[in-house]
C-alpha cells in the first residue's frame, strides 16, 4: 500500500484519538470527576422526576465512559466508504450520492456538541456492511427500511496501543488472510471476544429477528459460543430503550464454562447480564425448597459403564426428559389439585365450620389464580376465621353460664369461706375450659392441615413417578433409581426440570424479568428443560446454539433440532448452521471429522475446515504406562518451547487424572489439576479427565490415554473422543500403549515406541 495513504490513515487516527480524549473529558466534567480520578457519585435520590431523570443521565453518562476508555486504545478496526443511493434519508452523517468513510470500532464513539459520528458501533446497521457485504452494489437494513449504495474500499486495520500497526484493502483474498492472521495467534485463559473477525454466516446468527427462537447448529470450532455472546450484546444496542442487560440470561453447562466466558459481555461493554447454570438458576428461584442435588456427574458415571448400563441409564433419563412429560405432569398437578382437597366437612362439635363443597369452591374457584400451597394457606385462614368465631360465641355462652351460676351462689349465701372456695372453684372450671377450647381449636386446625395431600415438592415428584409407573410399566426403572434418591431428600441433575414446574405449581416463586434466553451446549439440555424455561420466561425470544456430534449425554439431550419444532415454542424455531469450523487447523479438524465420519449424526450438517494449515497431529505410541509420563512431558516442553502456554492433558476418568498430575509432578511442576466442581478457567498447564473439556479451547491438546481398550469403537465415544480432538487451536498429539483407539483412522501402530 502507497505510504501517503499509511500517512492519511496514521493522521486520521490520531484526529480520533483525540476525539476520543476530548469526549471522555466532557463525561468526567459532567459527572463531576476530576482530572480523570473516580470518585463516588452522589445523586439525591428522592423518587422525583427530576432525581429519577438525573439517575437516568448519570447512568447514561457512567456507561459512554466506560466506552470511551475502552476506546482509547484502538478506537477502530475497519473503514468501509460507502456513497448512498439517490433517495436515501441521511443516517448517521452519510448523505445520498456522497462518497463518504465509515469507521467501525468496538465501540461507537460521537463527536459533540455537533453529534457527528466519528467511528460506528460494530452492531450499528450500517456496519453489516463489513460483516456481510463486498466492494460493489451494497445494501443494509436500516430502521426505516433497506439503504442501497455503492461500497468502493473494504479496510481492515491492527491498531495497538493508539499505533496504526497495519492495514489492507480487502476483497475475499484479503479477508481470509486477516481471518488467518488472527486465528494463528494463541489463546488466553479465556474466551477471545472477536469482533474484527465475525464471517457472514456468523454475522447472519448474531443479527437474527430476536424476538424469534433459534436454533444453532455449529460445528466444532465454528464460534457458537462467541456468536451467542456477540448476540445479546447486538440485541441489548438495538434494544436499548426497551431492554436492560440484566433482563438477559445465559445457561451454561457448569460453572468452569460459566468463568471461561466471563470476561467476553464486559469486553464487549456489556455488564449485568444473568449467567447461570440451570441448576443455580432452579436455587435462585427455589431458595430454602431446593433439594440437596447428586454429586456424581452423569458422563462422569457413563465413563465407567458398559454399553448396556448405558443404554438402560439413556432410557430412564430420555424419559425423564421427554417432552411429553409436560402433558404428564400438567394433568398429574391437576389430578393432585383435586385429590388433595379434603372430602369431609370440618366440624367443632356438631357445628359445621365449613362444608366439604365450600372448601371445594374456595380452593378451586374463589383462590384458583394462586399456587396450590397458598391456595391451602388462603382456606386454611378462612377455616381459621370461622373456627375463631366459632369458638368466641362457645367462649361467650362459658362466660355466661359461669357468671349466671356465680349470681345464683352470692345470692344464696352469704359471704363466708365456704362461698369463696366455691366461687374461686367455679370460676377456676370456667377458666380451665377456655383453654381446653384453645387446645381444641389448635388441635382442630392440625387435624385440618393433615386432611390436605402434602405440598413437599419431592413427596409430589414421588408420587407422580409411583401413578407414572402404575399407569405404564416400562416407567418401572425410572421409579426404581429415582426413590432412593428422593428418599434422602435429594435429587438428580436430570430431575430439576419436572421439579421446577412442580415448585410453580406449589409455590409463590415470582416469574423473573427474563426478555431473552441463551442456551449454551444446548444439545445436552432436554426437551422438557427447554420447555419449563419457555415457561418461565413467557416468551419465544429464545437462542439455542450446540452441536449434535457433541451430544455425549445420550438421549438425556436433544437428538435432533426438530425435537423443539412443537409443543415449546408457538413458532417453529429457525435453524441455522454454522458449517465452518476455526478453531483448529485443517489438519486438526480432518481427524476429527474421520472419529465421526464412523459414526455420523443426522442433523448435523456438513462441516468444513478454515483454510489455516498447521502440522499433523502427532502419535507418540509408548511401550508401556511407564514410560508414558517422560512422553507426555517431552511433547509439553516441545509446545512450550514454540511458544504455546494454553494447553490441555486430556484423560478419560477424573481418577485418571489425578494418577497423571501425581506422575507429572516432577516433570512439570506448573501443570494444575483441575476437577470437577473447579469454578475458574485459569489457563497454562492444565490436567483434566474427558467431561470438563466440552465447550473450552486450547492452543494445544494431548490425549494422553488414546488406546483401544480407552475409547473403544462405539457411538458414544465415537462423540466423546470428537468432542476432545476439536479443543485445540493449533497443535494435537495422542499417547498410547498398545493398539491406539479405532476412532483414529490413520492411527500409527508402526511408529517405533517410546
Amino acid at each position: 500500500m502507497e505510504s501517503h495513504v499509511f500517512e492519511q490513515e496514521q493522521e486520521h487516527l490520531a484526529e480520533t484519538l483525540e476525539t476520543v480524549r476530548q469526549e471522555r473529558i466532557k463525561v468526567e466534567h459532567a459527572l463531576g470527576m476530576l482530572d480523570g480520578n473516580d470518585k463516588l457519585i452522589m445523586v439525591n435520590d428522592d423518587q422525583s422526576s427530576d432525581a429519577i431523570v438525573q439517575l437516568q443521565i448519570t447512568r447514561s453518562n457512567l456507561q459512554t465512559l466506560h466506552q470511551l476508555r475502552l476506546s482509547s486504545r484502538s478506537p477502530y478496526f475497519a473503514r468501509l466508504d460507502f456513497t448512498p443511493a439517490p433517495g436515501t434519508p441521511s443516517l448517521g452523517g452519510m448523505r445520498a450520492g456522497v462518497n463518504a468513510p465509515v469507521y467501525i470500532g468496538r465501540w461507537g464513539v460521537l463527536k459533540t456538541p455537533e453529534y457527528q459520528v466519528a467511528v460506528h458501533d460494530w452492531r450499528s446497521p450500517v456496519a453489516n456492511l463489513y460483516y456481510s457485504g463486498q466492494v460493489g452494489d451494497v445494501h443494509y437494513e436500516a430502521p426505516d427500511g433497506a439503504v442501497r449504495g455503492e461500497m468502493t474500499l473494504k479496510r481492515m486495520f491492527t491498531i495497538e496501543d493508539e499505533k496504526l500497526v497495519s492495514m489492507q484493502d480487502t476483497g475475499v483474498v484479503g479477508q481470509e488472510k486477516f481471518l488467518t492472521d488472527a486465528l494463528s495467534q494463541v489463546t488466553t485463559a479465556r474466551l477471545r471476544e472477536v469482533v474484527t473477525t465475525i464471517q457472514a454466516e456468523q454475522n447472519t446468527v448474531i443479527r437474527y429477528d430476536p424476538a424469534k427462537p433459534l436454533c444453532v447448529q455449529g460445528v466444532a470450532g465454528s464460534g457458537k459460543t462467541t456468536i451467542a455472546l456477540h448476540r445479546i450484546a447486538w440485541m441489548l444496542y438495538r434494544l436499548q430503550k426497551t431492554v436492560r442487560p440484566e433482563q438477559m440470561m445465559i445457561l451454561a453447562p457448569n460453572p468452569l464454562f460459566l468463568s471461561y466466558i466471563s470476561r467476553v459481555l464486559p469486553d464487549l461493554g456489556v455488564d449485568k447480564v444473568q449467567q447461570l447454570t440451570f441448576d443455580q438458576l432452579c436455587k435462585k428461584l427455589l431458595e430454602k425448597k431446593m433439594p440437596r442435588l447428586t454429586t456424581s456427574a452423569r458422563l462422569t458415571e457413563r465413563l465407567h459403564m458398559t454399553k448396556a448400563q448405558r443404554d438402560a441409564l439413556d432410557d430412564v433419563l430420555r424419559r425423564k426428559g421427554a417432552l411429553e412429560r409436560w402433558d404428564d405432569l400438567q394433568a398429574f398437578l391437576a389430578r393432585w389439585e383435586e385429590n388433595c382437597i379434603p372430602k369431609i366437612n370440618i366440624k367443632l362439635g356438631t357445628t359445621v365450620l365449613i362444608t366439604a363443597d365450600d372448601l371445594r369452591r374456595y380452593f378451586l374457584t374463589e383462590f384458583r389464580h394462586f399456587p396450590l400451597q397458598v391456595r391451602v394457606t388462603k382456606t386454611r385462614a378462612v377455616v381459621a376465621d370461622r373456627l375463631k368465631k366459632a369458638m368466641a360465641r362457645v367462649e361467650e355462652q362459658l362466660e355466661k353460664m359461669a357468671q349466671d351460676r356465680l349470681d345464683k351462689l352470692l345470692r344464696a349465701m352469704p359471704d363466708s369461706p365456704e362461698r369463696r372456695e366455691r366461687a374461686k372453684k367455679l370460676l377456676d372450671a370456667r377458666d380451665e375450659r377456655k383453654e381446653e377450647l384453645k387446645e381444641k381449636q389448635k388441635q382442630i386446625l392440625k387435624e385440618y392441615d393433615a386432611l390436605w395431600g402434602s405440598m413437599d415438592l419431592l413427596e409430589v415428584y414421588a408420587a407422580f413417578w409411583r401413578e407414572m409407573a402404575e399407569q405404564d410399566e416400562s416407567h418401572q426403572p425410572v421409579l426404581d433409581v429415582t426413590l432412593p434418591v428422593l428418599a434422602k431428600k435429594r435429587a438428580a441433575p436430570e430431575d430439576l426440570p419436572a421439579l421446577l414446574i412442580i415448585a410453580r405449581r406449589l409455590y409463590d416463586i415470582k416469574r423473573p424479568d427474563i426478555r431473552h434466553v441463551v442456551i449454551d451446549e444446548a444439545q445436552d439440555v432436554s426437551p422438557l428443560e427447554v420447555k419449563a424455561l419457555r415457561d418461565l420466561a413467557g416468551t419465544d425470544a429464545f437462542t439455542l446454539v450446540g452441536d449434535l456430534c457433541q451430544g455425549i449425554y445420550g438421549d438425556e439431550g436433544l437428538r435432533s433440532w426438530e425435537a423443539l419444532s412443537e409443543g415449546i415454542f408457538f413458532e417453529k424455531p429457525h435453524v441455522a448452521h454454522l458449517s465452518t469450523a476455526y478453531r483448529s487447523t485443517v489438519e486438526i479438524m480432518e481427524t476429527a471429522f474421520a472419529v465421526m465420519a464412523r459414526h455420523p449424526v443426522q442433523g448435523a450438517g456438513e462441516a468444513k475446515p478454515v483454510l489455516r494449515h498447521g502440522p499433523a497431529p502427532i502419535h507418540l505410541p509408548v511401550k508401556n504406562d511407564k514410560a508414558r509420563p517422560e512422553a507426555i512431558a517431552q511433547q509439553v516442553k516441545d509446545w512450550q518451547a514454540e511458544g504455546f502456554g494454553n494447553m490441555a492433558l486430556i484423560v478419560k476418568t477424573e481418577k485418571a487424572a489425578k494418577a497423571l498430575h501425581k506422575a507429572l509432578a516432577g516433570l512439570i511442576p506448573e501443570a494444575r489439576l483441575v476437577l470437577s466442581g473447579d469454578i475458574s478457567f485459569e489457563g497454562g498447564v492444565q490436567i483434566m479427565d474427558a467431561s470438563l473439556v466440552k465447550g473450552l479451547e486450547f492452543d494445544c491438546v494431548l490425549i494422553a490415554d488414546a488406546e483401544d481398550q480407552t475409547y473403544p469403537d462405539e457411538r458414544f465415544y465415537a462423540k466423546l473422543f470428537y468432542v476432545l480432538c476439536t479443543r485445540p487451536l493449533h497443535r494435537l498429539a495422542f499417547v498410547y500403549a498398545g493398539e491406539c483407539t479405532k476412532h483414529l483412522t490413520t492411527c500409527q501402530n508402526d511408529v517405533p515406541s517410546v
